[in-house]
């Protein structure tokens, strides 16, 4: 092997300079990929616990919302069995109307709160409480059940022959009405509930599938980088202060 001149260490000294900045480019490539990936995939879980802990919420309301309408009908069995003085019957009155607008106002929030969640269905399209039940529906046959509340309420209050109270005829006139109404409430967490299943059930598969498409991100950039390496090397290898 014939001695090396100064050209050639020089070029060969540059050549492994190279190789090392290559390598050490290529680490922090393959670095930068696996910590993107590591970062994505955590906001996609983090995200999607965070969804399912409001969901847990907007559940509890809903169901809240049949619980504020059983104390409101309870609210119109105290004026009937309590309603005898006139002033209880008032101060049980008051407190039915103030559970009436309260069970209005949670259901009437609801949408609202769904459609926050950015829930998902099966098709991976956003999730609308609206396309499930029409809470406005809802709300107005509950508005329209209260003036019958009230109808019955002032029907009893104007009865001459019971001494202007006769809680029978008020009970006649409401007996059974409030059961659709209460059945139709009872079905709203049911059906949140089955799309938060549908959008988790959604969620995981585009998790798997954005696991799988940075797992190939990351294996690529490795490849890459082993394939720059060993091109440089090869490179050297074949340089002429080599070959002597």
């Amino acid at each position: 092997m014939s001695k090396l001149n100064a050209s050639d260490l020089i070029d060969l000294r540059r050549s492994l300079v190279n190789l090392a900045s290559l390598m050490l480019l290529m680490v922090l490539t393959t670095g930068v990929a696996g910590l993107f990936s590591s970062w994505s995939l955590s906001q996609f879980h983090r995200h999607t616990e965070k969804t399912l802990m409001e969901a847990s919420g907007v559940v509890s309301d809903a169901r809240s919302v049949q619980a504020s309408f059983k104390v409101q009908v309870q609210e119109w069995k105290n004026i009937l069995l309590r309603g005898h003085v006139e002033a209880d019957r008032d101060r049980y009155s008051a407190a039915f109307r103030a559970q009436a607008k309260k069970t209005i106002e949670v259901l009437q929030s609801l949408p609202a709160r769904v459609d926050r969640l950015q829930l998902l269905n099966d098709a991976g399209a956003p999730y609308k409480l609206a396309d499930a039940v029409d809470v406005s529906e809802i709300v107005a046959e509950l508005v329209a059940l209260n003036e019958q509340y009230e109808r019955g309420l002032a029907a009893a209050s104007a009865d001459d022959a019971m001494d202007g109270w006769d809680p029978m005829l008020a009970d006649g006139m409401l007996r059974g009405a409030d059961r659709a109404v209460s059945d139709r409430m009872e079905s709203i967490p049911v059906l949140i509930r089955r799309a938060i299943d549908a959008s988790l059930s959604k969620s995981q598969q585009l998790g798997e599938s954005r696991f799988e498409t940075l797992s190939r991100f990351v294996w690529s950039a490795i490849l890459f980088a082993l394939a720059m390496v060993a091109i440089m090397i090869w490179r050297i290898l074949r340089h002429p202060a080599l070959a002597r």
